[in-house]
């Protein structure tokens, strides 16, 4: 017979991070966990694909960080949460504050509603729903996926709207114009690379439960483009696909290949080895048409043996021959590889 879990005094605030693919939801968890809060802070951090780049990402939490299981994010993740949250309890020093980063095509609706359980509300508070948005391709993303999209924005208590720097006055004032319109309530904060006061953000309690009333999680899928179709009833589809070797990259090679990228592909991230930067891994971002790719110096010590990328698409847009064609090309020692 499992022994009940003894309660905490009072709740422990609960802070959900949601937004679209490549709106900087890990530069702001990166940005709170580097900052001086005094807090012991735990994170949990979903995401998709054979890889889990995004809890590679995030600095300094590596011991400390729950990866959420693959499959399904809207069949899967609420069971998987409720066990996550219940673990952070077993801990000899438990959490001050709890951080929940949502994969980019996640519903926040179903992540909340996970709260109502009543064995997690005498433990855990929702402090707010903060979604962030790329200010460069939000309008788009509300045109190109607007279920899923505005969904995330809808259920929001705070919005950041991320990348200011990228945009003009005219195109920020828009989006002003049509976040009023999804959600008036919400407070909107601007921010260049996610970098916003924690106490705009933390400790706010700012949420309101009533947003979610009568609301439904929307359905999402996402699998393996390598994987056989199967017909379900989820409303929303993407594709991903990963890609790893232990051998070095052309660094040109490579940017060409960034060059050719189909406009299916909607998201791609990865840690890269290059073989004209030894010492170094590359960090690749790339949102529709920007691409960024930053190098660091390794710490001491540190090495990494390979490089990984996640490639996540519309549903049947991710061609996995054509890409994977392109990236062994990608390998130095190109020629040695089995035909």
């Amino acid at each position: 017979m499992t022994a009940m879990r003894t309660p905490p005094p009072n709740p422990i605030p609960l802070m959900i991070i949601s937004g679209f693919l490549g709106a900087g939801k890990t530069t702001l968890l990166n940005h709170i966990l580097s900052a001086e809060h005094g807090l012991k802070i735990a994170v949990l951090v979903n995401d998709f694909g054979a890889i889990n780049i995004d809890s590679q990402l995030v600095v300094g939490v590596q011991g400390q960080t729950v990866t959420l299981s693959n499959g399904c994010i809207c069949c899967t993740i609420r069971d998987d949460l409720k066990q996550e949250v219940l673990r952070l309890f077993e801990l000899s020093e438990p959490p001050e504050y709890v951080i929940i980063e949502t994969s980019g095509v996640s519903d926040p609706v179903a992540v909340a509603a996970t709260f109502h359980d009543p064995e997690l509300r005498a433990r855990i508070r929702v402090d707010c729903i903060l979604t962030v948005v790329d200010a460069d391709t939000i309008l788009e993303n509300l045109d190109l996926h607007d279920g899923l999209a505005r969904a995330q924005i809808s259920v929001a208590d705070i919005v950041l709207v991320n990348k200011v720097d990228l945009v003009d006055a005219v195109r920020l004032d828009a989006i002003r114009h049509v976040f009023e319109d999804i959600i008036p309530q919400a407070h909107i904060l601007t921010a260049e690379n996610a970098r916003v006061p924690l106490e705009l953000v933390i400790e706010t309690g700012r949420f309101q439960p009533e947003t979610l009333t009568g609301l439904d999680a929307k359905a999402v899928h996402v699998h393996s483009a390598s994987a056989e179709a199967h017909q379900h009833g989820h409303e929303l589809i993407f594709d991903t696909w990963s890609w790893m070797t232990s051998e070095p990259l052309s660094l040109g090679k490579f940017g060409e290949f960034i060059e050719q990228l189909p406009k299916s592909i909607v998201r791609v991230k990865g840690l890269l080895c290059f073989e004209e930067r030894p010492g170094q891994i590359g960090e690749l971002h790339i949102v529709g048409n920007r691409a960024t790719l930053k190098m660091r110096v390794l710490d001491e010590g540190q090495s990494v043996d390979q490089s990984q990328i996640v490639f996540i698409g519309t549903h049947e847009g991710v061609d996995v021959h054509l890409l994977e064609t392109t990236l062994n090309a990608c390998i130095v020692d190109v020629e040695n590889l089995p035909l």
